[in-house]
């Protein structure tokens, strides 16, 4: 179980893409979805290969940013005494922040039409979040961590902003019988460039720790050495930006029925496929929630594992997530993808069972592993999924309501499991079972939390790309 756990099982299923071989669904009832893919755009194949090219560096670019900056948000508060609430805090409000900005981005991408002009623009905003972010290190408590919590707030707002514009813009580059594949590469890049940030990262805080004279302008050894990670995160994504310029854009265009709204996505949703999709994805990332972000707490605070453990923890994670996708992409482009997002979400509920009353470093490195590898289906999965039954017209509000839901379970699930942790007396007795720490109440909650939706509504949407296994 990591901490980012339900990112990647969430932002990863952002995506939506056309409509293919759809099974039992009508498009009076859906009315997102049509009975057919519209047929594909007339674009230079030389300028598809330089913008996937672009888009693997820009990838690549952004992973340093997320393994050496925005891993390390949560171990910063965490080994800065700042608690549970604090932790709750900066994990789930500013996902739900940036859930209901891709909302707004999607009305802008329709209003405008110039899809890299958003992604370029709202990843070097995000890139310039960092200066607050890090200004917010030399300020007294709570000033600094309100300043640091509204500028993480802005960080995922701004990256979230672009997630429409970037999902309709690579649903019409990238080949319908290539996605899987692509995909799986590009996600094993990003993969490496994660591990290894995430790995230097962890070694030079806990170099730092040990070092009290590196500390500069008033901050401690260790508070010097996040303050070098948070600047290179800024640095990586302003690359990140320079690679998004450099892609290719598609002709945009858009019809009156492609509109709908938030309400409007509600009330059809329990009537479509899709809309159970989005249930199903919300409800499993509030089990996520319930627990994911805590798990670092409780190996840094609770076990007192250094830095370079965390560190250690997330390159398995990652390592198994990332080598795995290209796998999860050719079987996903095989046999389908509802059958491998199956495989990846009723794998994660066995995540919270495996941990509990866990103390060993090794066991929980064969658990990261297992999250990575079952996770990393579910990711592929469900962002293939989104590209088949979706139109193109349609992703970029499909992916923005999709994010808020999965979002908003991530975070009520986040925010539940910081109560039920600081506010549920224990030792907590239930008949022959004693419950002793509250990390332990949080894996069986979440335990719960996920078996629920696999019971419930796993079943209850299909496969589109598909009408049986190709297995030759």
């Amino acid at each position: 179980m990591s901490e980012t756990e339900a990112s990647k099982s969430g932002a990863a299923a952002l995506a939506a893409g056309p409509l293919r071989n759809q099974i039992g669904v009508q498009p009076s009832e859906s009315g997102w979805a049509s009975a057919g893919a519209p047929a594909p755009d007339s674009i230079d194949p030389r300028s598809v290969e330089r913008s996937l090219r672009s888009s693997i560096k820009d990838g690549v670019a952004w992973a340093v940013m997320a393994g050496a900056g925005e891993r390390y948000v949560s171990p910063f508060i965490i080994l800065g005494q700042g608690g549970l609430l604090r932790l709750a805090g900066i994990t789930a409000l500013p996902g739900v922040a940036g859930a209901i900005v891709q909302c707004v981005a999607a009305d802008v991408v329709d209003a405008l039409g110039r899809r890299r002009a958003i992604c370029v623009g709202a990843a070097t905003a995000q890139a310039l979040t960092w200066v607050p972010f890090c200004a917010g290190m030399f300020l007294p408590e709570p000033i600094g961590y309100w300043l640091m919590l509204a500028a993480f707030t802005l960080y995922i707002g701004f990256g979230n902003f672009g997630g429409p514009a970037w999902n309709s813009l690579m649903g019409q580059l990238v080949p319908i019988d290539r996605r899987g594949r692509y995909f799986g590469l590009r996600n094993t890049l990003i993969g490496v460039g994660l591990i290894a940030s995430s790995l230097t990262a962890g070694a030079w805080v806990t170099y730092a720790r040990g070092h009290p004279g590196l500390g500069l302008a008033g901050l401690s050894g260790q508070n010097f050495a996040f303050l070098t990670l948070f600047v290179t995160a800024m640095l990586a994504r302003l690359v990140s930006a320079g690679y998004l310029h450099q892609m290719h854009e598609p002709p945009y265009r858009r019809q009156p029925s492609d509109r709908f709204t938030l309400l409007e996505f509600i009330r059809r949703a329990p009537r479509a496929h899709f809309g159970r999709f989005v249930f199903y994805g919300m409800w499993l990332n509030a089990g996520v929630g319930f627990v994911g972000p805590f798990f670092f707490w409780y190996v840094l605070s609770e076990l007192r594992f250094s830095p370079a453990a965390f560190a250690v923890l997330t390159a398995v994670n990652w390592l198994a997530y990332f080598g795995s996708s290209l796998l999860w992409g050719r079987l996903t482009d095989r046999i389908g993808s509802k059958r491998v997002l199956s495989i990846g979400g009723i794998g994660m509920v066995f995540i919270p069972l495996l941990l509990l009353g866990a103390t060993e470093l090794w066991w929980f490195a064969l658990v990261q592993a297992y999250e990575g590898l079952v996770t990393s289906a579910f990711g592929i999965a469900s962002m293939n999924y989104l590209f088949d039954v979706v139109t193109g017209p349609k992703r970029a509000r499909c992916s923005a309501y999709n994010a808020l839901f999965v979002t908003t379970g991530t975070a009520l699930g986040t925010l539940a499991g910081a109560l039920v942790a600081t506010h549920v007396r224990l030792p907590l007795v239930l008949g022959p079972v004693t419950i002793g720490h509250p990390f332990t109440l949080l894996c069986l909650g979440s335990l719960v939390l996920r078996l629920l939706p696999n019971l419930l509504l796993l079943r209850s949407f299909h496969e589109f790309r598909l009408q049986r296994p190709v297995f030759g």
